[in-house]
């Protein structure tokens, strides 16, 4: 496989240094990006490259990169031999929508009660005044002989069994609690609105230099949350082929409440096993298997 890595190499270093001598480039020294996007813009090495499985594929880009920066057969093959893999998210802004106060309930999260008006209570429906009519004498206020009604005591009434006399019962509405839940807000007091997003940016870097990997590990010690990310991206832009850069929206996450914390990374393979690498268009993909 190493020979026909190496040919590989020299077959795009060939096609870059035509393209760069048409441009008026020939001082300059290309990046892996540029090799890659060259060699997909020309028919003969797009073919090339499309018949070529993922680690001929991603090596030989690296190998010719290697050559033109003047690396015999031996040493260009020997840089590009292990590969790393260094997938990443990028945090670009934030959007912070405040929480907005629900309007149903004055961002009280209760409502009151509409038939008690927040009393709790209502009047008694089966009694006048908290009396009823006694059973006994059927409101005569006598027995059948004429006495005075040993029950009610010759008033005709007797107090409310339901209100106890009170005049008033448990509000059958709110069992008593004089107000609800309110069901806009679910009691928060809040309305849906209350978010905050983070802008990102994804991608998968993949690179020879070791330098580059153990600098990661020591700015993130151990966790996953890079500072300074994009100078550390930059010093090594000359020598990194960056893929599947895309821009999305994330929810809010405690993650990402570390200080100045600019990107994290999700972990560093080496070589391309679990990635299927594919060519579109004018780029390649390195996707998750």
């Amino acid at each position: 496989m190493s020979e026909n890595i190496l040919k590989i190499g020299k077959v795009l270093s060939s096609w870059v240094g035509i393209d760069l001598n048409h441009k008026g480039l020939t001082d300059t020294i290309p990046t892996p990006s540029y090799i890659e996007q060259s060699s997909l813009s020309y028919p003969p090495t797009r073919n090339i490259l499309s018949s070529l499985d993922d680690e001929e594929l991603v090596k030989g880009i690296f190998v010719s990169f290697n050559l033109l920066n003047g690396d015999n057969d031996t040493t260009a093959l020997n840089k590009a031999n292990t590969i790393y893999v260094i997938d990443f998210i990028e945090k670009n802004g934030t959007e912070y929508i405040p929480d907005v106060e629900c309007e149903n309930c004055d961002g009280d999260g209760r409502i009151e009660c509409y038939n008690c008006s927040g009393w709790g209570k209502e009047d008694c429906d089966g009694c006048n005044g908290g009396k009823v009519e006694c059973d006994y004498c059927g409101g005569d206020g006598e027995n059948e002989e004429g006495e005075s009604c040993d029950v009610c005591g010759g008033s005709g009434e007797e107090e409310c069994n339901y209100c106890d006399g009170t005049t008033s019962v448990v509000c059958g509405n709110c069992d008593g609690e004089s107000e609800f839940e309110c069901s806009e807000c679910s009691g928060s007091g809040t309305r849906d609105g209350s978010e905050e997003v983070i802008d990102i940016e994804y991608g998968t870097i993949l690179t020879q230099n070791r330098d580059m990997v153990d600098e990661l590990k020591r700015r993130t010690e151990g966790g996953d949350i890079i500072d300074g990310f994009r100078n550390w991206i930059n010093r090594y832009q000359n020598e990194i082929l960056i893929l599947d850069r895309i821009d999305d929206v994330i929810s809010y996450d405690d993650e990402w409440e570390v200080g100045d914390v600019e990107a994290k990374y999700e972990g560093i393979k080496t070589s391309l096993k679990g990635y299927k690498v594919s060519k579109n268009g004018s780029f390649i993909t390195a996707l998750n298997r």
